[in-house]
């Protein structure tokens, strides 16, 4: 029988952050905002929404605009948005000319026109509206639709995160971790990061993991480590759920504890991360903090393998050689074991090999 291969330790760090992601107010179906339009079948109400837009009512306006946007109870029109929110926007509605710009930024139901949205983004920034706020520091940091400007862009994102949006603190943290427009202080942006972290911020929490685990910019402190990658994976991070699941397995900051490594990782797996694919792949496959199951092992190993893992691959060929938890299949092994060779694995090199060299033999001595 070949030998299978067994964990991957590495634990998982982010290779760059996109933060230009503007954000709409969708609060049409919010019901702890008194002061919006609260719609449990939006469609039911268009024709009495549209009676009050056309009187000139703002908010009706604006709730058509939303309506149209995520096609609740309609198709989706960004053309039909843009109209109702324009409307609304210049009878100076603070969250329509937000979600205007948003559509003049996407060029949704416009031509796309970043100084127009920057236009209505202000607009909105000067009433205070915080979600307005943050995507104009967004225009002010990466220079779109406006002179880049790093002050500007600080100034907002403070703005935006004292009034709630904690993503405001989040980009202040990641600009000061990647040194990105402001000389790098990965202690500063753990201030930031503890800021954003305190609004239940996922990938503030993440971050403040990260850097806890490894002494960046912090005391180095697994507690803290295990305390922080908890609270982003329990709100859906995935990198953090992976993480979580490689310290209990290592017993990093712990007892080793295979169950909740198992746990998390099977987490991750089925957001689609690939190492925890694998991992829990290996968990099944030995009876590690789960019953053994060989089925469940090779669907891991498909799902990993197929996203490019040559672990999984290398596994998976086995699995199909051996005929362990699915039918055995030389063909397929054959495959799996060149996948992971075409990767540079000299196993599957040598394996490979050794099956061709067998079938030779088998043809000569028949």
């Amino acid at each position: 029988m070949n030998q299978l291969r067994f964990f991957i330790i590495i634990l998982s760090i982010p290779l760059f952050i996109n933060t230009a992601l503007a954000q709409s107010d969708a609060t049409i179906d919010n019901p702890s905002k008194p002061s919006e339009v609260t719609i449990l079948d939006p469609s039911s109400l268009i024709e009495s929404l549209r009676t009050a837009a056309e009187k000139g009512e703002a908010d009706a306006q604006y709730s058509l605009g939303n309506i149209y946007q995520q096609g609740l109870g309609v198709d989706v029109s960004y053309i039909k948005a843009a109209f109702w929110y324009k409307k609304a926007a210049d009878q100076g509605l603070a969250k329509a000319q937000n979600n205007l710009a948003n559509l003049y930024l996407d060029g949704l139901g416009f031509k796309q026109d970043p100084e127009k949205a920057v236009e209505y983004y202000k607009k909105a920034a000067d009433q205070n509206f915080a979600l307005a706020q943050f995507n104009l520091g967004l225009a002010y940091k990466n220079g779109l639709g406006i002179k880049k400007d790093i002050t500007q862009a600080i100034n907002y994102f403070i703005k935006a995160g004292d009034q709630g949006v904690s993503d405001g603190y989040l980009n202040l943290g990641l600009m000061y971790y990647l040194g990105d427009g402001v000389q790098l202080n990965r202690s500063t942006a753990a201030d930031w990061f503890s800021k954003a972290a305190k609004d239940k911020n996922n990938e503030a929490d993440y971050y403040l993991g990260m850097m806890s685990e490894k002494g960046d910019g912090i005391t180095q402190d697994y507690n803290a480590a295990i305390f922080f990658y908890t609270e982003a994976a329990e709100n859906g991070h995935i990198n953090a759920m992976y993480n979580l699941g490689i310290m209990y397995a290592m017993g990093i900051g712990t007892n080793p504890n295979s169950s909740q490594a198992a746990y998390w990782f099977e987490k991750a797996a089925e957001a689609g991360n690939v190492e925890a694919q694998y991992n829990i792949g290996v968990m099944y496959d030995i009876g590690g903090g789960v019953e053994r199951n060989a089925e469940t092992a090779v669907k891991w190993y498909i799902k990993a393998a197929e996203q490019g893992s040559v672990d999984a691959q290398y596994n998976l060929a086995v699995k199909y050689l051996d005929g362990d938890g699915i039918t055995q299949n030389k063909g397929r092994a054959i495959y799996w074991f060149t996948k992971a060779a075409d990767q540079g694995d000299e196993d599957a090199k040598n394996n490979l090999a050794q099956i061709l060299k067998d079938d030779e033999y088998s043809e000569t001595v028949k």
